[in-house]
């Protein structure tokens, strides 16, 4: 797995939020998600992370193919764990939008600090997302699709001129 997809990849996402904090509008069911996908990223549990998503949903990491159903993206966060601790994350919700009650996206942005399985070096990152969710027929809020990307150039390419 390439660096960049690997450094991105804890987040997935979303990836929603690993961040008690909130945003404006908030959704408690939505802020309920932050807090379990935070539970699970910060302890790289890939199946309670793959639980997150809707049983279709597709995580869109970097450098790398979308992992499309929860057993793709269980698979990729265990590979993952085996190449990369995580010693810290903080993502920052800043924007959702809700749409009849039970549809909706956020935008934010995440800082993570990793460390190499393999020579131990410590890597700092951060980026931004998007995550769509959707309620699921019980009523909880599911991620349906999340993407992100790092602010730094991919491993191997030039620094981006100002």
């Amino acid at each position: 797995m390439r660096l960049a997809a690997a450094v991105c990849g804890a987040f997935a996402l979303a990836v929603v939020s690993a961040s008690a904090q909130g945003v404006a509008g908030d959704d408690p069911g939505i802020a309920k998600l932050r807090a379990a996908y935070q539970t699970a990223a910060g302890s790289q549990d890939a199946a309670a992370i793959a639980k997150l998503y809707a049983a279709d949903g597709v995580e869109m990491p970097p450098n790398a193919p979308a992992q499309k159903g929860r057993a793709a993206i269980e698979a990729f966060h265990k590979a993952f764990a085996q190449q990369w601790m995580m010693h810290g994350m903080t993502i920052t919700p800043q924007k959702l939008q809700v749409w009849n009650g039970d549809t909706a996206y956020e935008v934010g942005a995440y800082k993570q600090s990793l460390m190499a399985m393999q020579g131990g070096g410590m890597t700092e990152d951060q980026g931004k997302y998007i995550v769509l969710m959707k309620k699921d027929a019980s009523g909880n809020w599911a991620i349906t699709h999340s993407i992100y990307n790092s602010d730094k150039p991919a491993p191997g390419a030039a620094p981006a001129k100002k």
